[in-house]
């Protein structure tokens, strides 16, 4: 029986444009492609829609322009709102930059999503089928103390599965926070920066007592690595790196590395290497929640998760080919998989073409897919 995907997580608006470069203080700049859409957590449940499973957002929206913007766009794609409505405020948004070289920058307000009572999740009661997704940016709002609330509450019998998409506000979790999602042990999903602010994080911890044991090359590398100077996007994520999570986290880390795919580290399992998809890319916004939501799916249907982050790392590929934030192409209709143009893929032949794809083998691409569908041959294979 496959379950649902419920989100914790926050809905808002984005205003996404495309800059040649991020302004300086002072500086005035004209942008382009300018376009108002739903984005967040909405951005995970629209993947989790387009793979044809069940999506619920247990968030809090307010009530106003923005609010009603975001429940016409739930509406639309299926997805339930089973959280509360805020009459006293609308929902908060976000500018989103894009610039030349497909990088994001965000200028984010708080509305009501921000604003959750301590007993905001209360009504929430997943299945042992269901997979809950909680992002990073709940932690640091005032509807903490909701999620904080919910996870002392379901966390001594939890039978249903749980994805923790960190985001990059991970670095201002205050403690208390951190500590209470080291001890809920979700599966940690992140990119190659917010997996060194997590480490960064636990460093910092050592000293109070989270799994101490920095001996060896590799704990002296990483805190190296996570010193305070240290350029965060310089640092290198390997095996050894995602290994030192697992253990300190005591739970599976995802970590996603872009075009090269990502990283899965399974508790009492070897790191393994995930391979991804080369592409062009044009917008990387909301392409980490487009692989989140993929992962949480396929999760739901019951799939082991290297094949979950197989199949994220190619939704995620051809989610930055597409401008905007919820571009998440692999959708399933009539029990197909579908492309931008409308062209079915049974779910056999997309296995395939990932097979194929990753073994650089040319001539099965090229016998599984007709020349009438070249966009997803180069989507998905880099010539």
């Amino acid at each position: 029986m496959v379950g649902q995907v419920i989100s914790l997580g926050q809905v808002i608006v984005d205003l996404t444009m495309n800059v040649t470069a991020v302004p300086h203080a002072g500086e005035d700049v004209f942008v382009d492609g300018v376009q108002t859409q739903v984005g967040a957590s909405f951005n995970t449940l629209y993947a989790v829609r387009r793979m044809g499973v069940a999506a619920s957002h247990a968030g809090i929206i307010g009530t106003g322009p923005w609010a009603s913007q975001i429940m016409q766009a739930l509406k639309l794609h299926g997805i339930r709102h089973i959280g509360r409505r805020d009459g006293s405020r609308d929902s908060g948004f976000c500018m989103a930059l894009t610039d030349a070289n497909a990088e994001r920058t965000f200028i984010s307000t708080r509305g009501a999503e921000a604003y959750g009572e301590a007993d905001a999740f209360d009504a929430v009661d997943p299945s042992a089928q269901d997979v809950v997704h909680i992002s990073g940016y709940t932690l640091v709002h005032r509807t903490a103390a909701a999620l904080l609330a919910f996870m002392r509450r379901t966390a001594e019998r939890r039978e249903f599965t749980v994805v923790f998409d960190a985001s990059p506000v991970i670095a201002q979790v205050d403690d208390r926070m951190f500590r209470a999602m080291l001890d809920y042990r979700p599966i940690w999903s992140c990119n190659e920066r917010e997996a060194m602010l997590i480490a960064q994080r636990l460093m910092r911890l050592q000293g109070d007592g989270v799994d101490g044991d920095a001996c060896g090359a590799c704990g002296r590398r990483i805190a190296e690595e996570c010193a305070p100077a240290v350029d965060m996007r310089d640092a290198e994520v390997d095996a050894s790196l995602v290994a030192w999570l697992r253990d300190r986290l005591r739970a599976t880390v995802i970590v996603r590395t872009g075009k090269d795919g990502a990283w899965l580290a399974i508790p009492g399992c070897e790191p393994q290497h995930i391979a991804g998809f080369p592409v062009k890319a044009v917008d990387t916004n909301g392409a980490g929640d487009c692989h989140a939501g993929v992962l949480c799916a396929r999760l739901c249907e019951g799939a082991r998760l290297d094949d979950a982050v197989r199949y994220a790392n190619a939704a995620a590929a051809l989610a930055v080919t597409k401008h905007g934030p919820a571009t998440c192409l692999v959708g399933m209709k009539s029990k197909g998989f579908w492309n931008n143009h409308g062209e079915t893929y049974s779910i056999n032949d997309y296995k395939l073409v990932i097979s194929c794809a990753q073994r650089g083998d040319a001539a099965c691409v090229n016998d599984l897919l007709a020349p009438s569908r070249s966009r997803l041959k180069e989507f998905l294979y880099e010539q």
